[in-house]
């Protein structure tokens, strides 16, 4: 009497297996994409990082007059002294050598309008194990960037 007695269908165990594979490869996914965006996050600081080193030495050698590209320890931001500042992550962790103490906890590197600079070293450790490292030549202000490991 009934016209589909005779089809073949989907049993209830077979459709949840396949909605448990489905999000098994889901969550694969996800973790896939969320550790390639905080990469990313990484590779976009580590580039504001340099380009307000560079910022800093051009900015000196336009106006004729020294300037400071700070690093606030207390406040976790960094930028040139008198413009507004980018914030550090908290999974970052700056380290310096060589590098000026304008006050308790903001230290600086001058850069010079003669295109030299205090010069110095920031290591830029991220709690993943990536080590960045940036020098800071005195006589030519060349900025260096290594990454050295990660």
């Amino acid at each position: 009497m009934f016209p589909f007695k005779n089809q073949a269908g989907f049993t209830l165990f077979e459709l949840i297996v396949v909605l448990v594979l489905i999000g098994l490869m889901s969550s694969m996914v996800f973790i896939s994409v969320s550790s390639g965006i905080f990469k990313s996050k990484e590779k976009r600081f580590v580039y504001d990082f340099r380009k307000g080193l560079l910022n800093a030495r051009n900015r000196a050698i336009g106006t004729g007059r020294p300037v400071n590209f700070i690093i606030d320890g207390e406040k976790r931001a960094f930028g040139i002294k008198g413009k507004k500042l980018q914030d550090i992550p908290k999974s970052l962790e700056i380290k310096g050598d060589k590098i000026i103490e304008l006050e308790n906890g903001v230290f600086a590197i001058t850069f010079y309008p003669d295109g030299s600079s205090s010069g110095g070293e920031l290591e830029l450790n991220w709690e993943n194990g990536r080590n960045d490292l940036f020098t800071i030549g005195r006589i030519w202000a060349y900025i260096y960037h290594e990454i050295k490991s990660g």
